[in-house]
């Protein structure tokens, strides 16, 4: 779900550990999932757990510990990621948009993209997607331009061919 967050650009797995006093008075090494940094430089520590793991464990105030321990030059901010974090759909619609990057598809993308600057109203995908005349490869570049911010979805969950859109940054 991180690389298909267009802001994101670069992800680092398993970063080195930070150091910090647990609550009975111990030092401790925590290792954060990744360390993403967005294209505004911020970089983000993520702590990825089951939201029942965090739940069980108490983990909120070790976590408080562990942020009040990290550095300043090594994240600006720690935040948790449960898999209350998110929507199925959310985990859906990323994993097939990495399919979808898997395969390139430069015509199809620039041929979505005119039929998108042409909108003046919402449209459906499918719309679009009959609009270019590509059919599946349509349906694809129109998934792609959602990411990119070309496009932006009115409807929330899976992205589907009636999923209605309109053009990157209108209201």
């Amino acid at each position: 779900m991180l690389l298909a967050r267009p802001d994101v650009v670069d992800i680092w797995d398993q970063p080195p550990s930070i150091c910090y006093i647990d609550g009975e008075g111990r030092a401790k090494d925590h290792f954060f999932d990744f360390l993403i940094t967005l294209q505004s430089d911020e970089r983000f520590a993520l702590a990825v757990k089951p939201a029942a793991i965090v739940e069980r464990r108490a983990f909120r105030p070790e976590l408080q510990r562990i942020r009040e321990a990290t550095p300043f030059d090594f994240a600006d901010e720690v935040l948790l990621v449960t898999d209350r974090s998110f929507t199925s759909a959310e985990a859906r619609n990323a994993e097939r948009l990495h399919e979808f990057r898997r395969h390139p598809d430069p015509e199809a993308d620039a041929a979505i993209l005119d039929v998108l600057q042409s909108l003046t109203s919402e449209r459906t995908i499918a719309e679009c997607v009959e609009a270019s005349r590509l059919e599946g490869r349509g349906f694809r570049a129109a998934f792609r331009a959602l990411y990119s911010g070309a496009a932006r979805a009115l409807d929330m969950g899976d992205i589907q061919p009636n999923t209605r859109i309109v053009p990157g940054g209108a209201a």
